[in-house]
């Protein structure tokens, strides 16, 4: 799925990935000057959680359940794009 880039401007490509690790697990990749790893947890609510997981209504219900937030950026061997995948546990 073609996303805006959290900062506003700008696209990127998210994946949902099973995993049976996680509740969530979105693959985010792309090439942005302001790097794809995003640590505030509204912010990853409202760009990720709200499109990847209907069954979650609000963000307060959702931060309610504590969830735990993991990120890891990497890079691709070629240099051309950057990932980042989100693992959310809830």
């Amino acid at each position: 799925m073609k996303l805006k880039h959290f900062a506003g401007y700008g696209t990127v490509e998210a994946t949902k990935i099973p995993n049976a690790s996680c509740t969530l697990h979105v693959r985010v990749h792309g090439d942005h000057e302001c790097g794809l790893k995003r640590e505030d947890d509204y912010d990853l609510y409202n760009w990720l959680v709200r499109r990847f997981d209907r069954s979650v209504k609000s963000y307060e219900e959702w931060h309610r359940k504590c969830p735990s937030i993991q990120a890891i950026e990497w890079s691709s061997e070629m240099g051309r794009h950057d990932y980042c995948d989100y693992y959310f546990t809830y």
